[in-house]
């Protein structure tokens, strides 16, 4: 018997086991998108106290963040696949939570800079190892439900963010510094910085309060090599394996890009459209689209995680595109009718269902890719989408729906923008995972075979 087939008949852990790890990852994986957009909610006191200039700023949220986030991402995607994954995640934490608090005590634009890429060298290691450990920790017909659970701590931070955004800009607002412990006074944008990221630091450690789980699913034995090479060579093996899946990558990659552009890009606009709109304050926009964000999103991962598995139980090895297909359907009037309304309770009404069926977006690519890849390929292949396609959708959306707000509409027509990138962006995403799954249904069934 091959060490692959040992592998694959091998025991998985006990359910409590293994989810009391998706758990303590999800909880990570808020931290970490909490930490990425918490300097969103403080533009104007960075601003004023540093002199910066708009595009500097942006360099700041965006750029730097984003390209740094993509470039290590690729090199922790190949360390995922090569070595202990706990302590990946581990160093990983420790120095997104360091950069974060490190932000604090910028006294000039190019420290701040430079802590903010830190931020994204830190977090760009979490997904490829959590989402690789969750594969072994699962069997595949509970992976969905699985990575739904854990993509539940990104709409906890990006919910917390909304939730908490109003009264960290009045704390802002009201005190322009703060005495903390061991550090001083310092200006109280900073001090937020300083209790986002100190506690994360204690956090990292609960990695170690669960087993790295054995790796299954392995197509072919990894070759010790230097660091260049390993992480090269293994980039070199994905590219031969997405080659002979080509058509499922195709759909898979285009198609989830596309629904990357709506969700990414409504997610920036949401918040401008609310104001403009309906007049509400930040306060009142923070609490109302938080909560709508968090519940509707919750229902709607949970949901399709156990719809998506039940299907793949019957046979579909295509549930992930065929669910996520129809979804991407019967999304498009909700969230066309969403942008219509001025009343703010027929559109938070809206956007919930429009939720519900389009927040699965991470937990759908993330099986769909990890039931196809082998397993010594896994955290590159997370890594690879996400610096490529899912890096394009995410930076595209807002960008689009500006671009038709402003050239279609004559400007300050944001809610016009997300409803026609809404009903040009999701027809086609959903055609593409349709029409793709018998490519995905042929791509999971020679793994599994391989894998036997």
């Amino acid at each position: 018997m091959t060490e692959s087939a040992i592998r694959m008949q091998a025991p998985y852990p006990a359910p409590s086991v293994a989810w009391y790890a998706t758990i303590c990852l999800a909880l990570l994986y808020w931290l970490s998108i909490l930490d990425r957009f918490i300097i969103s909610l403080m533009v104007d006191p960075i601003k004023r106290d540093m002199g910066l200039t708009d595009v500097q700023f942006g360099l700041l949220h965006g750029m730097a963040f984003a390209v740094t986030y993509s470039l290590f991402g690729l090199i922790a995607g190949a360390l995922a696949d090569r070595f202990s994954r706990r302590w990946i995640i581990f160093v990983s934490v420790t120095i997104w939570s360091m950069a974060t608090a490190a932000c604090g005590m910028a006294l000039h634009y190019w420290q701040l800079l430079l802590a903010r890429i830190g931020v994204g060298v830190g977090e760009a290691g979490l997904n490829p190892s959590a989402t690789s450990m969750l594969t072994d920790l699962f069997p595949r017909d509970r992976l969905t439900t699985a990575m739904a659970v854990y993509s539940i701590g990104a709409t906890i931070g990006s919910g917390t963010a909304y939730l908490f955004g109003g009264m960290i800009v009045d704390m802002v607002a009201q005190a322009p510094t703060y005495a903390l412990p061991l550090i001083g006074e310092v200006r109280s944008w900073q001090a937020v910085f300083f209790m986002i990221g100190v506690p994360g630091v204690a956090l990292a450690l609960i990695v170690f309060t669960f087993p790295e789980p054995l790796r299954r699913d392995r197509k072919t034995v990894v070759e010790k090599l230097g660091f260049w090479e390993g992480i090269l060579g293994t980039y070199k093996d994905l590219l031969v394996f997405i080659r002979t899946q080509k058509r499922f990558f195709i759909h898979h990659y285009i198609g989830f890009a596309m629904a990357s552009i709506v969700m990414g890009g409504c997610g920036v606009w949401y918040p401008a459209h609310m104001g403009r709109t309906f007049g509400w304050s930040a306060s009142q926009i923070g609490l109302y689209l938080g909560l709508t964000l968090i519940v509707s999103s919750i229902v709607g991962k949970l949901l399709c995680g156990y719809a998506a598995d039940t299907l793949y139980r019957r046979g579909y090895r295509d549930a992930q595109f065929r669910w996520y297909g129809w979804s991407l359907i019967l999304a498009v009037p909700f969230g066309i009718a969403a942008m219509q309304f001025t009343d703010p309770y027929l559109f938070l009404g809206c956007v919930s269902i429009f939720l519900v069926l389009l927040a699965p977006l991470p937990a759908c690519y993330i099986a769909a890719l990890n039931l196809v890849t082998p397993n010594e390929l896994r955290g590159a292949g997370i890594a690879f989408f996400s610096g490529t396609a899912g890096l394009v959708g995410l930076a595209a959306g807002p960008l689009i729906i500006a671009f038709f707000s402003d050239h279609l509409y004559g400007g300050n027509a944001i809610g016009m923008g997300m409803a026609t990138t809404i009903a040009i962006c999701c027809p086609i995403a959903a055609t593409l995972l349709l029409t793709g799954c018998k490519a995905m249904h042929q791509a999971v069934v020679s793994l599994e075979s391989a894998s036997q």
